[in-house]
């Protein structure tokens, strides 16, 4: 079976992160760039529920982040997930193991009718 991993990381341990998985054998991934914050950062806030105060808080006091996904084989995951915990170790960091029931890729060309 695939497993989708993302490993969430703060921006400035991306290449501890990307070595890890480099050498745990990851064969190719994709980066989205995230602000958040955790629980413990917005402890005291009180925030206004009109969308751009919210998202000017966040905007203001949340930290950089990375989440790192990769489409991988269930035999791998272990492997990756100890390089990874080894790797980042006394560093914040969230790792999600999802699996997959199917992938379906297109390559967006119609076929000819013979």
């Amino acid at each position: 079976m695939k497993v989708h991993l993302r490993v969430l990381v703060e921006m400035e341990n991306l290449g501890k992160a990307m070595n890890a998985l480099t050498d745990a054998g990851i064969t190719g991934f994709y980066i989205l760039e995230y602000k958040g914050m955790s629980p413990d950062d917005w402890k005291g806030f009180s925030i206004k529920e009109d969308p751009k105060s919210a998202i000017g808080m966040i905007h203001d006091y949340a930290t950089a982040a990375v989440l790192i996904c990769s489409v991988v084989d269930e035999k791998n995951v272990d492997k990756m997930v100890e390089s990874i915990c080894e790797e980042l170790e006394g560093e914040r960091y969230t790792i999600l193991e999802v699996p997959i029931r199917r992938i379906i890729v297109s390559s967006g060309r119609k076929q000819n009718p013979e």
